[in-house]
């Protein structure tokens, strides 16, 4: 609600930035990042997990790669 207050326009906050202050956006920023690095841990760990034998052997573990 605006008012006018010895010759000068005054203006509420959520009036003048057009919206509510209720913080909605940092809520959906966190669980958006949460929801990212849960579903990026489990295609990491699924991934390790279905590894072949094949594939083991090619890795190298950091003695192999020292010596």
């Amino acid at each position: 609600m605006s008012k006018i207050k010895d010759g000068e326009v005054h203006i509420d906050e959520e009036d003048a930035s057009g919206g509510s202050k209720e913080g909605v956006v940092r809520w959906v920023l966190l669980i958006s990042l949460l929801a990212a690095i849960l579903i990026l841990s489990i295609i990491w760990i699924v991934g390790a997990m279905g590894e072949s034998e094949v594939e083991q052997s090619n890795t190298v573990t950091y003695e192999e790669q020292v010596q």
